[in-house]
């Protein structure tokens, strides 16, 4: 089978050789018409001359633009290849000078960064040392730190608290704690420690506490003190006998008898102005308590002319309204009299040196160590 078939593709390729053969071998035909066929030639040698020639005249233009053109896009070409050239040059230009002044800046950077590492290094050295200094700091360091103490507490209990003589107490302390140092330069700050004891001791303060208390009392004494009373006298008139010769003294009798419970013609006396009624004599009591209480509420406040009116007030209404006969009363009086006198006018201090002097020591010390 496999036979056959090979065959029949050998012959199927062979035939058409075959029939090439037999028609080479056959004689040339004469064939009718070679004028047509000559004629045929020259109309197409004609049609394709004119073609040619044709396309010779509206193709050459087109191809010269064509030319011009791809030679216009070839120097353009040439041209973006050159510009894009510069530009790459350009962009590598710019990035070397980037990374120049980059690495300048991390040259600046980095000695800027150790130029401050350095001086950190300093500072801590200093530091250290002055902390070993500190540490191992003779007693003469720590007795002028506890002297400077001192002088600030003087000067608190002085100006804040007006405890002179805590404050003398003080002083004397820091006295003697510099006499101890035995250091003629430390003679500036003792005299000016001496001069301020001086000056504290020459204050008194006065007691405020006593008059307090003394105000105190007043007030709940007030509302016991008698106040004054009037008290009509009635005047005694004697009957008149029934004597007709004694017609006028009947009259005057009668007429006082039945008048005088009416109307009384006298003098005025301070005394008609004090009857008064239960309500009005808690009244007065409860004022003069009042003028004790402002009194005393100024005297906290340490204002002296406050002080000094409502006394004079309370005075002046004391003498009024009150019975001066009673001896209670009496002591009132007396008592406000001398709270009257009792002067507590801050007085004026200059400004304690003692410290001053010592921080001037201290700073030149400091400068002389330096």
């Amino acid at each position: 089978m496999t036979d056959t078939l090979e065959r029949a593709a050998f012959n199927e390729v062979e035939a058409p050789l075959e029939q090439l053969k037999q028609q080479m071998d056959e004689p040339p035909v004469k064939r009718s018409g070679g004028f047509i066929a000559w004629f045929t030639f020259l109309l197409l040698i004609v049609l394709f001359s004119g073609l040619a020639a044709g396309a010779y005249y509206w193709a050459w233009p087109q191809w010269q633009s064509l030319q011009q053109q791809s030679a216009f896009l070839v120097q353009e070409q040439q041209r973006l290849n050159e510009q894009s050239s510069q530009l790459q040059d350009s962009r590598l230009q710019l990035q070397q000078e980037q990374k120049q002044q980059l690495s300048e800046l991390e040259q600046r950077f980095l000695a800027k960064q150790q130029s401050l590492i350095q001086q950190n290094q300093v500072q801590i050295q200093s530091l250290s040392q002055k902390l070993l200094e500190q540490d191992s700091a003779p007693p003469r360091h720590w007795i002028l730190a506890e002297v400077e103490y001192l002088l600030q507490m003087a000067g608190q209990k002085v100006w804040l608290e007006q405890d002179f003589a805590t404050a003398i107490a003080l002083l004397a302390s820091a006295d003697e704690k510099l006499a101890f140092l035995n250091d003629p330069s430390l003679l500036l700050v003792r005299q000016a420690i001496a001069e301020d004891t001086q000056q504290l001791s020459a204050l008194t303060k006065p007691d405020t506490t006593k008059a307090h208390i003394a105000l105190g009392q007043l007030r709940k004494v007030v509302m016991g003190l008698a106040l004054k009373q009037y008290i009509v006298e009635k005047e005694q008139v004697i009957e008149p006998s029934s004597d007709i010769k004694n017609w006028r003294n009947s009259l005057n009798y009668y007429w006082q008898k039945s008048w005088s419970s009416l109307i009384k013609v006298r003098s005025s006396m301070p005394e008609d102005y004090f009857s008064l009624t239960s309500e009005q004599e808690l009244m007065l009591r409860v004022s003069l308590n009042q003028q004790l209480l402002l009194a005393e509420l100024a005297l906290i406040q340490k204002q002296p002319q406050v002080y000094q009116a409502a006394l004079i007030q309370a005075q002046e209404q004391l003498t009024t309204y009150f019975n001066l006969e009673n001896e209670q009363v009496r002591k009132v009086s007396q008592e406000l009299g001398v709270l009257s006198a009792f002067d507590f006018t801050p007085v004026t201090i200059k400004a304690l040196s003692g410290l001053h002097q010592l921080q001037q020591y201290q700073q030149q010390l400091a400068g002389g160590a330096l």
